[in-house]
């Protein structure tokens, strides 16, 4: 996948708290843009359906929307903690830590 651009947002919990990310891999730490990638592609993110929701829905939890901005377009896909298949998590970790970063670098 050629990923060029992460747009991440987590928003619910307990708080209610919102983090977003832009990402723009060509910009980002050589280490970080690989980690995403592999990660990315170990999953076959181009494959996986828009919303990967499950019947539950938990009170406090988290949703995850993930859009990967190609050469060619681009794929979103929704998820929440309880949902996300197990293969996603490192990714969700991975963005919501940058997001942090992303946020308290702007302040």
């Amino acid at each position: 996948m050629e990923a060029k651009r992460i747009k991440f947002e987590r928003t619910g919990g307990f708080a209610g708290i919102r983090f977003a990310a832009d990402i723009e891999l060509d910009k980002a730490p050589n280490d970080q843009a690989k980690q995403i990638l592999d990660l990315l592609n170990s999953m076959d993110f181009d494959k996986l359906p828009e919303k990967i929701l499950g019947s539950q829905q938990v009170p406090d939890g988290f949703t995850y929307t993930i859009t990967v901005v190609t050469g060619t377009g681009e794929q979103t896909v929704t998820t929440t903690d309880m949902a996300a298949p197990e293969k996603m998590k490192p990714l969700l970790d991975l963005l919501t830590q940058v997001a942090r970063q992303q946020m308290t670098d702007k302040k």
